[in-house]
C-alpha cells in the first residue's frame, strides 16, 4: 500500500523517508507517519509489546458475503457472511472471529447448536457438539453494519461536493476489513471469496476476481405513511476462487466512467470519476507493459482474473493492492496539462507488483511487511530501468539509500529494526526509521548486485514458486536465494533485516609512489557499540589509470581496515560502490579535478552522481563551467543534470543558477531543481542581507509562478516565494490559493508558502482551506497549517480543529488530531477526550490516545 505521490522519482524518494507525503501538500510518504501509536509509557512500560500471528483454530476456506444496501445516501447495510471453515488439528468447541462493530443478528451451522458473544471487536460461537477435526462446516452469520470510521469508508452525496455521486470503498490493510465482514482479520490465514451486493440500481460494484452475474430485479421499499413502492435494484456477484487474505478483499460501489487499459487475454478495466474516461490513456495505458514485463522478470505470468484500478473518493492513502483490483487515491488520473509532470508509473508500477509480492505470497504477520512492501518498492523502480534506462534506476536507488541515511539511526534498543514484532499496532510497521519500503527495496537491489539478474531473479521466482497462495516470513526468501546460490546469507540477513542503522563509512585514499601502491583506509563513523557493532560487507571500488578502469575490492569486516593495492601509475580518480551494491553513506574526498572527470566519464549514473556531490562546494570557474554545462545538456540523463544543480547550489553559483531560471530548459525536473536551488540563494551567508539580490530573486520566481507550463516548477516557485518572505509578492501567493491544478499541489504550495509568513492573516487564510468541498488532501494540510500558525489566535485555531476532529474524512481527522497534540493548548485535550469517550472504533481510540498522551510532554 502506499500513499500519494505526483512523479516516478518523488514516489519512490518519499516511500523510504518513513513521513507522510500527501500528493502537494509537502510532507513526505507510504509510507508514512499519517499516525504512529509510538511507544507504550507509563504503567504499561512493562507490558510485552511482542506481537505473534493468532491461532489457527480452524482452516478458513470460503467467505461468501452477501450485503444489502438499501440507500446509497443512508451508511448503513444489512450482511449475511457464510464462512465455510474445518477445524485443524482437534475438535473445535468455540471459534473467535474479529467483528469489529458491527451489530449481530444470528449464527447459525446446519447441524450444530451454535451460540456467540461479541464485546463490540471479536465475537466468540460455541459448538455443540465440537466440530470434528478436518470436518467442513458452514457458519452463517447475519449482522448489521453502521457508518464505520475504518473499512468500509462510505462517501454520501453531499451539497458541498455538488455533483458528486454516493460512493463505497473498503480498506482492510492492516487489520480493518473485520469492520464490514466477520473473519479472521490477520494475514496469516488465506481463502477463496465471493461478494454478493444488491443495492438501488445505477451503480457500479467492483469486487476481486472475475464477474459471475450482474442481475436486474424490483425490491419493494417501504415509503412514507406506510406507503409500499416498488422500485428497480441490482445485484451483482463476484469471486475469487483462488485463495487470499481477509485485508484484501475489496467492494466498491459508486458511479465511474470504465475504460480497459488491457489486452484480449486480461482485462484491465480503469474506473475513474465520471467525465474523466478521456483521460484514462495518458496515465494508465503503461499498465500492460507493465504486467508483461513483471511476469517475464519473475517467470510468473500474471496470476489473477482480471486487473481493475479504482479511483475512489476519500482514499486515505496512495493506493491499496487488493487482489486483481487495485484502489487509488480521487485525483490519480492526470488532467492534460498535469501529464507533463504527475507521472504516476511509480505508483501503479508498486500496486501491480504487489499482485506477486503481498497477494500471490503474503507477509505471515505485519513484522515481514517488507516482503510485501519493499520487494515491490524494488519492483516499481525496476520498472524504470525498463522504461527510462539504467542511469535512472540507479538514481531511484541512490535516492531511497539517501532516504535511509538520513532516518534509518544504528540506536538499537532505542528504536525496532525493520523486522520486529515489537509494536503496539501493525501500523507501527510500515513506518519505522528503517522503513520496509526503502531498506526492503534496497535489500533486493543488495542481493541484485551480488549475485547478478541471472540467478537474482531465479532466486525471486524460487521463492513465489514456493510460496503462492501461502504466507511468507523473511527466512522463506533467504532460503529461496541459499538455495539458488549456494550461499548461506544468515549474516547479510541478520545484519539488514535485524537490525537498525546503516554504515556510515570515510574512505581515504593515499598514493604512495615509491611502492606504486594505492593505500586505501575505511572507517566506519557510525555509532557502534555492543548493540550495534561495525557493518560488514565487501566495498568494491573502480580506479582509472591511464584511461583504463580497474575494479578492487576492499573487505569491511571492523570497524577501520585498511589495504594496498599495486597500480601501475597514480589513479585519475576512484569511484566507491559504483552498482550501488551497499546500502550507506560513502564519502571520499578527492581533488576537484578528480571529482570533475569522474563526473563526466564515471562507469555508472551513480559514479558519476559521486562525482557531482564532490563538486557540491566552492571551487574553481572551470568547475562551475562544466557544471552549468552538464545541467543544461539534453543529452544527459535528467537525474544527473538536477543532481549538477545541486551541485551548483552547494558552490553558491548565483549567477549561473540564475540564468538557468531565465533560460528555456527543456525538462521540469531541471527547472524545479533550478527554482528550489534560486530560491535558496538569499538565505546563504555570503548573500544575507543584501535585499537587491532577494528582490531581483523574487522578482524571477514569481515570474516562474506565474508563466511556467509545469505545475510542479510553479509550485517550487511559490514555496520559494515564501521562503523569500517577500511582501510585495505576498498578493501573488495569495491568489495562488483559488487556482486549482492537478492534486491542488498549486494552493498546497501557496498554503505552505503562507506558513513561512508566520502571522495572523496567514491563519485565517488557511483556516478557510479546510472547510468541507475542497479536497482532503488540500484540507488537511491547511488543518496542519493551522497548528503551526494557531499561536496568532489560539481560540480561533482550537476550535478550528477540535471541530475537524469528527470530519469523514479520516486524513483530515488525523491532521486535526496531531495538530491540537502540537499546540498542547487545554481545550485540545477537551477536544481528544469527547473524542474518546464517544469513539466507535478501536483504532480511532489507540490514535486519540497517542495525541492525549502528547499534552503531559
Amino acid at each position: 500500500m502506499t500513499q500519494t505521490r505526483v512523479g516516478a522519482m518523488a514516489f519512490l524518494l518519499t516511500l523510504v523517508a518513513g513521513t507522510a507525503l500527501a500528493a502537494g501538500t509537502g510532507s513526505a510518504c507510504v509510507c508514512g507517519k499519517e499516525h504512529s501509536l509510538g511507544p507504550v509509557r507509563g504503567a504499561e512500560l512493562a507490558k510485552d509489546r511482542r506481537n505473534y500471528p493468532p491461532h489457527r483454530a480452524a482452516d478458513m476456506k470460503h467467505a461468501r458475503i452477501e450485503l444489502a444496501i438499501a440507500d446509497m445516501n443512508t451508511p448503513e447495510l444489512r450482511g449475511t457472511c457464510s464462512l465455510t471453515m474445518a477445524p485443524i488439528s482437534e475438535p473445535m468447541s468455540t471459534l473467535r472471529l474479529d467483528a469489529k462493530s458491527m451489530r449481530i443478528q444470528g449464527v447459525a451451522c446446519e447441524g450444530y447448536e451454535v451460540s456467540s458473544q461479541h464485546d463490540g471487536r471479536v465475537m466468540t460461537i460455541t459448538f455443540t457438539p465440537p466440530v470434528p477435526a478436518g470436518q467442513d462446516v458452514t457458519l452463517v452469520t447475519r449482522y448489521e453494519v453502521s457508518d464505520p470510521m475504518y473499512g468500509l469508508i462510505w462517501t454520501p452525496e453531499s451539497p458541498e461536493w455538488p455533483g458528486r455521486p454516493a460512493q463505497i470503498h473498503t480498506q482492510g490493510e492492516p487489520e480493518t476489513n473485520s469492520y464490514w465482514f466477520p473473519c479472521h482479520d490477520s494475514p496469516n490465514e488465506k481463502l477463496t471469496t465471493e461478494v454478493l451486493v444488491t443495492l438501488p440500481a445505477g451503480y457500479l460494484v467492483s469486487s476481486n476476481g472475475r464477474l459471475v452475474s450482474h442481475e436486474a430485479s424490483i425490491r419493494t421499499v417501504e415509503g412514507a405513511g406506510g406507503s409500499v413502492q416498488m422500485k428497480p435494484a441490482e445485484t451483482w456477484h463476484w469471486r475469487q476462487d483462488k485463495p487470499h487474505a481477509a485485508y484484501l478483499v475489496s467492494m466498491v460501489v459508486g458511479a465511474f466512467d470504465v475504460v480497459d487499459v488491457g489486452t484480449p487475454t486480461l482485462s484491465m478495466p480503469v474506473y475513474v470519476p465520471p467525465g474523466r474516461g478521456a483521460d484514462v490513456a495518458a496515465t494508465f495505458g503503461r499498465t500492460k507493459d507493465m504486467v508483461e514485463f513483471f511476469g517475464r522478470v519473475l517467470d510468473e505470468p500474471y496470476p489473477w482474473d482480471r486487473y481493475a484500478q479504482l479511483s475512489v473518493w476519500n482514499f486515505g492513502w496512495g493506493g491499496m493492492e487488493n487482489t486483481s483490483c487495485t484502489t487509488l487515491y480521487d485525483t490519480v488520473v492526470n488532467a492534460p496539462d498535469a501529464v507533463l509532470d504527475h507521472d504516476q508509473d511509480g505508483l501503479i508500477a508498486h500496486e501491480l507488483a504487489h499482485q506477486w509480492f503481498g497477494d500471490l505470497v503474503t507477509c505471515n504477520s505485519w513484522d515481514h511487511i517488507w516482503l510485501n512492501e519493499g520487494l515491490t518498492t524494488f519492483m516499481n523502480t525496476l520498472w524504470l530501468e525498463e522504461r527510462d534506462g539504467k542511469d535512472e534506476y540507479l538514481a531511484a536507488i541512490r535516492g531511497t539509500y539517501d532516504g535511509l541515511i538520513a532516518n534509518d539511526k544504528p540506536d538499537m534498543p532505542a528504536s525496532e529494526p525493520m523486522v520486529s514484532n515489537v509494536y503496539d499496532g501493525p501500523w507501527e510497521t510500515f513506518r519505522r526509521p528503517a522503513n520496509p519500503y526503502g531498506k526492503g527495496s534496497s535489500i533486493a537491489h543488495m542481493l541484485r548486485v551480488r549475485f547478478g539478474d541471472a540467478l537474482f531473479f531465479k532466486g525471486l521466482a524460487t521463492y513465489i514458486d514456493r510460496r503462492q497462495y501461502q504466507t511468507a516470513e523473511t527466512s522463506d526468501l533467504r532460503r529461496a536465494f541459499e538455495q539458488v546460490s549456494g550461499e548461506s546469507l544468515e549474516q547479510f540477513f541478520a545484519q539488514w533485516c535485524d537490525r537498525t542503522g546503516v554504515p556510515d563509512l570515510k574512505v581515504t585514499c593515499e598514493w604512495d609512489q615509491a611502492s606504486g601502491r594505492l593505500r586505501v583506509k575505511a572507517t566506519q563513523v557510525q555509532n557502534i557499540d555492543p548493540d550495534n557493532p561495525a557493518f560488514e560487507f565487501d566495498l568494491p571500488f573502480v580506479v582509472r589509470v591511464a584511461g583504463t578502469n580497474t575494479v578492487l575490492s576492499l573487505p569491511v569486516t571492523q570497524r577501520e581496515v585498511e589495504a594496498s593495492f599495486p597500480l601501475p601509475a597514480a589513479p585519475e580518480w576512484v569511484a566507491l560502490d559504483p552498482e550501488l551494491g551497499v546500502l550507506g553513506r560513502l564519502s571520499l574526498d578527492q581533488p576537484e579535478e578528480a571529482n570533475l572527470a569522474l563526473a563526466t566519464d564515471g562507469p555508472t549514473g551513480a559514479a558519476r552522481t559521486q562525482g557531482l556531490r564532490g563538486l557540491a562546494s566552492p571551487g574553481s570557474e572551470a568547475g562551475t563551467i562544466a557544471l552549468s554545462k552538464l545541467a543544461r545538456d539534453p543529452r544527459q540523463p535528467v537525474s544527473l543534470r538536477v543532481e549538477a544543480v545541486g551541485a551548483l547550489g552547494g558552490r553558491g553559483a548565483m549567477t549561473d543558477l540564475r540564468a538557468m531560471l531565465s533560460a528555456s530548459l527543456d525538462r521540469w525536473e531541471v527547472r524545479e531543481a533550478v527554482v528550489n536551488q534560486v530560491a535558496g540563494i538569499p538565505v546563504r551567508e555570503e548573500y544575507s542581507g543584501n535585499e537587491e539580490i532577494a528582490s531581483n530573486i523574487a522578482e524571477q520566481l514569481a515570474e516562474t509562478a506565474k508563466a511556467d507550463k509545469s505545475v510542479r516548477v510553479r509550485c517550487a516557485a511559490v514555496r520559494g516565494l515564501g521562503r523569500l518572505k517577500s511582501p510585495p509578492h505576498r498578493r501573488l501567493i495569495e491568489s495562488k490559493l483559488m487556482e486549482t491544478s492537478q492534486s491542488e499541489g498549486v494552493r498546497n504550495a501557496a498554503v505552505d508558502a503562507l506558513v513561512s509568513f508566520d502571522d495572523a492573516p496567514a491563519l485565517r487564510s488557511v483556516m478557510s482551506l479546510t472547510r468541507r468541498g475542497l479536497d482532503s488532501r488540500l484540507r488537511a494540510n491547511a488543518a496542519a497549517a493551522t497548528s503551526t500558525l494557531g499561536k496568532h489566535d489560539m481560540d480561533a485555531a482550537v476550535a478550528k480543529l477540535a471541530a475537524l476532529l469528527g470530519d469523514r474524512e479520516g486524513r483530515v481527522r488525523r491532521a486535526a488530531g496531531e495538530g491540537l497534540a502540537a499546540l498542547k493548548d487545554p481545550r485540545g485535550l477537551e477536544a481528544i477526550e469527547k473524542a474518546i469517550a464517544e469513539s466507535r472504533s478501536g483504532e480511532w481510540t489507540a490514535e486519540l490516545k497517542v495525541w492525549a498522551s502528547q499534552f503531559g510532554k
